[in-house]
């Protein structure tokens, strides 16, 4: 055997778009992790417009101490709120995962009842 009958034999195929879709189309999402995935999004923005809300003070005025002459984008604040959305995002699609699978293992169990 030569080595294009060897490639000849091992091509595989490469997936249809109607396999594909079928693949993507499979997934489904309860309700945790849908309000999980917004919940993201929404710590997301949130995180944006609050650090660009409360900017921090890079320059102050010599005898006003209190009057800040430049504001900066405050990254700190935005990527603690992005921390702390990821935290709850991730408990929640958990919670999401282990109800769906305690419903796939109980679908199971209820095909095996007499």
């Amino acid at each position: 055997m030569g080595l294009f009958d060897e490639v000849s034999k091992a091509k595989q195929e490469f997936p249809k778009k109607k396999t594909i879709a079928e693949g993507v189309s499979s997934l489904h999402f309860n309700f945790y992790q849908i309000f999980a995935l917004g919940l993201f999004l929404l710590f997301f923005f949130l995180g944006i417009f609050l650090g660009n809300l409360f900017a921090t003070c890079q320059a102050t005025s010599y005898f006003y101490s209190k009057a800040c002459l430049v504001t900066e984008f405050n990254f700190s604040l935005m990527i603690a709120i992005w921390f702390v959305g990821l935290i709850l995002c991730v408990f929640f699609y958990s919670i999401g995962h282990i109800i769906e699978l305690l419903t796939n293992i109980s679908d199971k169990l209820s095909k095996f009842r007499l």
